[in-house]
């Protein structure tokens, strides 16, 4: 018997990962100009993101259940393998349901749904636990008691050049709070319940930076399992922000950049840290 794990693209993996473990990611798909492409796959972030600012319009759309079903399908030819799907929020996408859809089209005894409440690397760091939980012989019920406590250990930080593409995707969440005021603060996001939501609200964006340093230097000292940083389209900053961290901590980290399915809502000016600590 074998346990297959699959996620979705909005994971946003280390490069190479997927393919050194074997692991599945079915693509969210992108519009632009009302076509639609799967991310990585029929078009990169650094192609989109300049569509996206050459004022193309653009959207996104979770995969649907045929791509799920293709994949299960395949996953489960052995009729002792079952499946481990976990995927973005079920508060921000579509995802989750088709996944729901394909399980109950092939074999919903032996593929098992799993729910970040996240995405990006919140969702990513989840994925590369479970792979590394079943290469040490864990079951489902183990790693799903893994992955509930890591939700519980994870922490999503960002920074927004401006809210307007937030408010225009409307996946804006409970941060709709501070649309009327975007013009005088800087606020730090966050992932809350599988939405976005404010976490603090500097007022100018050098406070907000600094105010971000002093949430990554006081995880580092309560313990950190996993840290990774997200870019959209300023990886030379972000990849900054990288190397002072690892200059001051010496802790591996990840650099991954945010594709379409997520970036589009956020902007090209984005800088995200996701940090899983030690300890709730």
């Amino acid at each position: 018997m074998a346990i297959h794990i699959v996620t979705d693209s909005t994971s946003y993996l280390p490069n190479g990962f997927a393919e050194q473990h074997n692991l599945p990611v079915v693509p969210v798909k992108v519009s632009v100009d009302e076509v639609f492409f799967r991310e990585f796959v029929e078009i990169s972030p650094d192609v989109f993101y300049a569509k996206q600012k050459a004022g193309a319009k653009y959207g996104t759309t979770q995969p649907g259940p045929e791509d799920f079903i293709a994949v299960y399908t395949k996953l489960l030819a052995n009729p002792d393998d079952e499946v481990l799907s976990i995927h973005l929020s079920s508060r921000v996408s579509g995802t989750l349901n088709s996944a729901y859809i394909a399980a109950e089209q092939t074999d919903s005894r032996r593929v098992h749904l799993y729910d970040s409440r996240t995405s990006g690397l919140g969702l990513g760091f989840m994925v590369m636990q479970a792979v590394k939980l079943v290469a040490a012989g864990a079951g489902i019920k183990d790693i799903i008691t893994v992955l509930d406590g890591m939700q519980l250990r994870t922490h999503i930080y960002f920074l927004v050049g401006t809210m307007k593409y937030l408010i225009k995707s409307g996946r804006i969440g409970k941060a709709a709070g501070v649309a009327a005021s975007i013009l005088q603060i800087k606020p730090i996001l966050t992932v809350k319940d599988g939405i976005v939501d404010v976490f603090e609200r500097p007022r100018t964006m050098r406070t907000a930076r600094d105010r971000m340093w002093a949430l990554i230097d006081q995880a580092v000292v309560r313990g950190i399992e996993r840290i990774g940083f997200h870019y959209v389209g300023n990886r030379a900053e972000v990849e900054a922000m990288q190397t002072e961290f690892t200059r001051r901590t010496g802790i591996p980290s990840v650099l991954s950049q945010l594709g379409p399915g997520v970036g589009c809502h956020m902007g090209p000016e984005t800088v995200a840290v996701v940090i899983v600590n030690n300890v709730v």
